[in-house]
């Protein structure tokens, strides 16, 4: 903890993606089984494959109304689920392409894209929702990439027990919400290792 403080903080952005997840589980999980009701009556159409899908539906539904929280005390089986889903929708906006059913197959293909992007995103809450203070300057959770503002383009740091404001010589003014409250001697040691690089940001 000499050279580097990792703060973990709440993300208002984060948070309403975590509050987004169960109603995304639940659309990815309707589509797959409306899909899959859709091929048992189609002729032609191979038990197998609307089975699978019939299964995988199951599977999430039962994560989403039996398995609450789950996301949240493992992130890890959410992105596994975001994984499941989106190749499944990816399967069957490829199928409907081949049979030939090019607006519906390209609505699917669409909708797997969203959720790669969602799950990059998911996979990036579970990584980086902290606030770093680092000697080359502070490192700020952002949903593409964590944002760096070296020591040199900072007015002033306030760590209190329950949160940190960060102010630029820019006026711009970033506030977090700690997901713990600090102690008295890690507030001061923060606060000593912020007014150091402050006062002197190239030492």
């Amino acid at each position: 903890m000499d050279n580097q403080y990792s703060l973990p903080v709440v993300h208002p952005a984060f948070e309403l993606l975590k509050k987004w997840t169960a109603m995304l589980h639940f659309i990815a999980a309707s589509l797959i089984l409306i899909n899959a009701i859709a091929e048992m009556r189609a002729p032609n159409s191979t038990a197998i494959f609307y089975y699978a899908q019939l299964i995988i539906a199951a599977d999430i539904y039962l994560l989403i109304f039996f398995g609450a929280g789950v996301w949240q005390a493992a992130p890890r089986i959410n992105l596994l689920f975001r994984i499941m889903e989106t190749l499944t929708l990816l399967g069957i906006g490829l199928s409907m392409l081949l049979k030939g059913d090019l607006g519906i197959g390209f609505s699917y293909l669409l909708i797997s894209v969203g959720y790669v992007f969602i799950y990059y995103r998911e996979r990036r809450v579970m990584h980086s929702e902290s606030v770093s203070i680092r000697p080359t300057g502070i490192s700020l959770p952002n949903f593409m990439h964590d944002s760096e503002i070296s020591w040199n383009e900072i007015r002033s740091i306030i760590p209190k027990y329950h949160s940190i404001i960060i102010e630029t010589l820019r006026n711009k003014r970033i506030r977090f919400e700690l997901r713990r409250n600090l102690k008295i001697e890690e507030l001061q040691q923060i606060d000593d290792f912020c007014q150091k690089h402050i006062c002197h940001p190239h030492s």
